[in-house]
């Protein structure tokens, strides 16, 4: 689906990245949240940014930038 970042928190979790991200899906009214680790977030997510949010079985394994134009 694709989402806007409303919100992205980092963490470190025994000496692991992670971040919880705050998103909400095109068309929806309400917010989800995510919290993954480095390797299945693009490098440096922000606020605003425009991305696809990829879930299996409504658990989100991977956030991916939407570059300008796609």
């Amino acid at each position: 689906m694709r989402a806007t970042i409303e919100a992205v928190q980092p963490y470190d979790l025994h000496g692991v990245r992670y971040y919880r991200v705050i998103y909400r899906g095109e068309g929806e009214d309400g917010l989800r949240e995510a919290r993954l680790s480095h390797d299945m977030v693009y490098a440096d997510p922000q606020e605003g940014d425009l991305v696809e949010v990829r879930a299996i079985l409504g658990i989100v394994d991977r956030i991916a930038k939407v570059e300008a134009g796609g």
